[in-house]
């Protein structure tokens, strides 16, 4: 009992969470920059969920927020406007959401490589990753066209037709990392000991 109320103070810290914020933001740049090469393809996605699944909502939202503010303006493809900063912002808060979501219902330290409970939780964050990239494409490919024709609902539709290959892209490749990297990480932190903010409240 003595050691959840310390794990619980610990993560209640001001300064842990700032040092938690930056190493995700840390991470999820590091691998953006690997990998802009490949378009629409980021483990960033993934790192804003797990945060939120491990460290609840409002640190999720910090650590998405903070990888735009940098991101969106150094990026070696093209620094974006502040109206569709905005949007990227606002989807990748999804990720959060998503995260928060899936922490009520799963519980780490239940789950174990190469049970049929990991295999189900694999599945699950899977298709939780495709809803949550779907949510973000369409938002993202809205707000990059928005204003550019003469009512919102056809910057809705010409947006998402001209972005659709590179949703296509964004969600397959968030599929796979949803459903390896997320329970692989989820999996070592159980054995590690190391419990959601959910466990310790």
């Amino acid at each position: 009992m003595t050691s959840t109320h310390t794990t619980a103070s610990v993560l209640d810290r001001r300064s842990t969470k700032v040092m938690i914020t930056a190493v995700f933001t840390a991470l999820a740049l590091a691998t953006n920059y690997a990998l802009i090469g490949i378009p629409n393809v980021k483990i960033m996605d993934t790192l804003v969920f797990i945060a939120a699944f491990f460290y609840g909502l409002r640190l999720g939202i910090g650590v998405a927020t903070s990888i735009w503010l940098v991101y969106g303006f150094v990026n070696p493809n093209g620094v974006d406007s502040f109206l569709m900063l905005s949007f990227l912002m606002v989807g990748e808060c999804f990720y959060a959401l998503a995260g928060v979501a899936l922490r009520k219902s799963f519980v780490a330290r239940d789950v174990v490589r190469g049970t049929k409970e990991y295999q189900r939780l694999s599945i699950v964050f899977g298709l939780v990753g495709l809803l949550s990239t779907f949510a973000y494409d369409a938002l993202t490919n809205f707000g990059s066209w928005i204003f550019r024709t003469g009512s919102l609902y056809q910057d809705f539709v010409f947006g998402n037709m001209i972005g659709a290959p590179f949703s296509v892209t964004h969600e397959a490749s968030n599929v796979v990392f949803f459903a390896t990297v997320a329970p692989a990480i989820v999996d070592a932190a159980a054995r590690l000991g190391l419990r959601t903010s959910q466990d310790v409240a």
